[in-house]
This record gives C-alpha cells, structure tokens and sequence, in this order.
C-alpha cells in the first residue's frame, strides 16, 4: 500500500472554510481518492454529490513538512498509535 494526500472540499466551503486534507492508504490514488471521500461524508455528514476533490492538493506521498495547514491521518498504523478510530 502507498500513502496518499487527498484533499477535498465540502459545502464548508460556502461559508469560507478551508477544504480538508486526509492522508489514507491504497493501492493507487483513484483508490484514495475514493476512500478519503467516502471518510469525509461519513464524518462530516456530507453527500457525496457536495463534495469536491481539489487535484492541485491531492498526490501520492505526505503532506510537507511544513505544509502550513492541518491534515487528518486516517491509515490504520496511525490510529492505532492515536487510540483513535478515526472520528473526531
């Protein structure tokens, strides 16, 4: 599996707020993209149909070091290591 960024924007982004950035697991990155949309409109309460990826922000690999914004670690080492199941 490979680590992917994916960042997709909602209907938050009507009302001015920043698209989020989820870093998931797959095999390819229409996999990825199709499971950090899946977790935002299950977690944000949000159809499908809203919801936005934005592909200059979307890529294989971590988010920079200092990317200068918060992004949501959704593979499963991680969540383990939080104690999380992935829900805020």
């Amino acid at each position: 599996m490979k680590t992917f960024t994916v960042t997709i924007a909602g209907t938050e982004r009507f009302d001015g707020e920043a698209p989020y950035t989820w870093v998931v697991e797959a095999t390819d990155v229409t996999s990825a993209m199709n499971k950090a949309l899946a977790n935002h409109a299950l977690l944000q309460e949000q159809r499908l149909c809203d919801l936005e990826i934005d592909p200059l922000h979307t890529f294989e690999g971590l988010p920079p070091e200092n990317c200068g914004y918060h992004w949501n670690d959704l593979r499963p080492a991680a969540l383990r290591a939080d104690g999380a199941d992935g829900r805020d």
